[in-house]
């Protein structure tokens, strides 16, 4: 079974560093991320590799989410 995290990257705030939370599978890591981060980013991590970086745009509506290749 294939170990899927999520490293949330909060772009403000008190935290200095990622909040890593493991997920069930791409799809819920994917949600995690959208309702935790306001503005920032992610990554998505399966079994200790860097599958990418998602970053956030649009501010509060109509936002979407652009994913590069680590």
């Amino acid at each position: 079974m294939q170990r899927i995290e999520i490293a949330l990257l909060p772009a403000t705030g008190i935290l200095t560093g990622p909040v890593v939370m493991e997920a069930l599978d791409v799809q819920t890591a994917l949600t995690i991320t959208d309702i935790n981060i306001e503005a920032g980013g992610a990554e998505l991590w399966c079994d200790g590799r860097c599958l990418g970086t998602l970053t956030k745009h649009g501010g509060h509506h109509a936002t979407f989410w652009e994913v590069s290749k680590p």
